[in-house]
């Protein structure tokens, strides 16, 4: 009896084995792109968790703990795996046709922009509308998934053409409108401005709010590069115009930006539209050498006085700000700010041959000429009007010169170790070095106690406020910075992670969570770009890998393309765009279009 007792134990025992195993044990199935043993962050803010993410096609297919094969295997061991950024301030648009590829962009983990800020799009033209443009270039094909605004200077000038330094008549407004109408049925996301010198600085009220109730209309948004966001100086003459130049009373030099932004919220109120700051910075200017607690105390004031106070009052208000000091500034010669017309009241020393111009600043002569101009308070360089901020020269360094003593030297220290004022101080340089590069190192916009502040508030977003550029630096006539010599400030290729590498790993300003969250799913809902943003089931896979230990900017002012440490793998709707540090040359993003 033991023994057919013990046969029928033995028996049920090997059943209960096979039923656990069918029971346990899931099919693999087979996915195109399979990424193992990551520590995802999904974007949400939610903790990280560890598992893979599976795909097919454009979308995830699962996540977590997932068995099965694929096409493409990584092994995210010690890496992690978060949405592709989203950036929401960006000119790509204005060279993504010449470069596709959007090398600067994908190797920093930029997935998706929201290009034509700062009152510039590609259309409309003469020739063509912004949805020709969108058309063409989605036929063309590109690496990056590409939103669109569609900007007040361009439709102003496609209408008015350089007929603009004036309100606009009723008549022009009504064509003005048909524009923003044409691009907003096409897709943009909403209406860009620009109102420090441009031709949007002529427009009225009454004609921003005609747009803005049309972009309103269909459910767009206000993007603006608000009135005096860097130091200016005033004119009464409306045919004055040009760079450093606005129309306005005086004391707009010190008020201006803060006016700026409450015209901007004005705006929207009447308009009842919502409203996105670009590039965000403090309302709130000191120039002259100060401890940093101003600085914090200015960017908590900004944000108290300006969006909060907005926001209580019922307004839809949302930012972006440039975690980085010296925000786009790129290197360029010296003498570019000073010969060959860059400065209008300069535009006298075009009849100059360099060499001539370099031997009068030898002389007295020339450098009476330049510096009466100076003392006339019609000088910028750089983001700064030399009169507007009296400390102009201390955001301003050699980089490279003859006299290698003066390099990584700021005006300001050369001047006080020559002696001498600032603008004595640049004519001595360049007497001994035309070729000597400079960079404006500081931009009063940010700084480094404010940056922290500026972006912690809940509807703050990083930003970069660059165009695309190829991995290998290229000078050509469709580069924008091509003149002198230029070169993009290594932004251009490492904002995202020196995000990432600063404010979380060397600064704990953030949990790696909320500083992906900001980067993800916080615009990429403000703007509605469905299905991206967060990893989840069914999303697009856009998806950027990186090792939180080494990710950091690498490049410099004077070689800014080295591709960023720790960005490992980056996807675009499920394409391998970017490993190795290099790009796999696929064209896998879309044109986000808005409905």
């Amino acid at each position: 009896m033991r023994g057919k007792s013990t046969t029928l134990s033995a028996i049920f025992g090997i059943f209960l084995i096979f039923w656990a195993i069918s029971c346990s044990s899931e099919p693999e199935e087979h996915y195109d792109v399979l990424i193992c043993n990551a520590e995802i962050v999904d974007g949400t803010g939610k903790a990280a968790y560890s598992g893979s993410v599976a795909i097919n096609g454009e979308r995830i297919a699962a996540l977590g703990k997932v068995n099965g094969d694929a096409d493409i295997l990584i092994d995210a061991e010690g890496l992690i795996a978060s949405p592709g950024f989203i950036d929401p301030h960006s000119h790509a648009d204005w060279m993504i046709y010449e470069y596709p590829l959007a090398e600067n962009l994908i190797m920093q983990g930029i997935t998706s922009v929201l290009a034509g800020n700062c009152g510039q799009s590609p259309g409309p033209t003469d020739k063509s509308t912004l949805g020709d443009w969108l058309s063409k270039l989605e036929e063309k094909g590109l690496s990056i998934n590409l939103a669109q605004l569609v900007g007040h200077n361009t439709v102003r000038v496609a209408v008015m053409g350089n007929d603009f330094k004036r309100e606009a008549t009723e008549d022009e407004i009504q064509q003005m409108t048909k524009h923003v109408a044409e691009a907003m049925e096409s897709g943009a996301f909403g209406l860009s401005s620009f109102f420090d010198p441009s031709p949007g600085e002529y427009a009225s009220h009454e004609e921003m709010i005609a747009l803005l109730k049309e972009a309103q209309r269909h459910n767009g948004f206000y993007v603006p590069h608000t009135r005096h966001i860097q130091s200016q100086m005033p004119s009464d003459d409306l045919e004055e115009y040009g760079y450093g130049i606005y129309h306005g009373p005086v004391e707009d030099i010190w008020v201006g930006r803060f006016r700026g932004y409450k015209e901007a919220v004005e705006l929207s109120r009447k308009a009842n539209i919502p409203l996105h700051i670009a590039h965000f910075s403090l309302a709130y200017i000191f120039p002259q050498p100060h401890p940093d607690f101003l600085e914090k105390a200015a960017a908590e004031a900004t944000l108290i006085e300006i969006i909060d106070k907005a926001r209580e009052q019922g307004m839809d208000v949302t930012y972006d700000a440039i975690p980085w000091t010296s925000s786009i500034a790129g290197p360029r010669k010296l003498i570019a700010d000073f010969y060959g017309g860059e400065n209008i009241a300069l535009d006298w020393t075009e009849d100059l041959e360099i060499d001539e111009f370099i031997e009068g600043l030898k002389t007295g002569d020339l450098r009476k000429k330049v510096r009466t101009v100076y003392d006339n308070e019609r000088i910028k360089v750089g983001m700064v009007h030399t009169k507007a901020d009296p400390y102009w020269y201390d955001c301003f360094k050699i980089l490279t010169c003859k006299n290698k003593n003066y390099e990584e030297k700021t005006i300001g220290e050369l001047a006080e170790m020559k002696q001498k004022d600032a603008l004595e101080t640049i004519f001595d340089v360049l007497v001994e070095d035309p070729e000597t590069i400079w960079i404006q190192h500081i931009d009063r916009r940010d700084s480094e106690p404010a940056l922290p502040v500026m972006l912690s508030h809940s509807v703050a977003m990083p930003c970069t406020d660059v165009t695309v550029f190829p991995a290998e630096f290229e000078m050509g006539k469709t580069n924008p910075y091509a003149q002198y010599g230029l070169k993009p400030a290594p932004t251009f290729y490492g904002l995202y992670p020196h995000y990432i590498g600063t404010y979380v790993r060397e600064e704990n300003i953030f949990t790696l969570e909320e500083a992906v969250r900001k980067a993800t799913s916080v615009p990429a809902k403000r703007f509605g770009f469905d299905g991206r943003g967060v990893l989840a089931v069914g999303n697009y896979a856009d998806i950027a890998v990186f090792n939180l230990s080494t990710i950091q900017m690498t490049g410099d002012y004077l070689t800014p393309n080295k591709p960023p440490e720790g960005m490992e793998y980056v996807l675009v709707n499920g394409k391998l765009a970017y490993k190795d540090k290099k790009h796999t040359g696929v064209k896998s993003g879309h044109i986000l279009r808005h409905h």
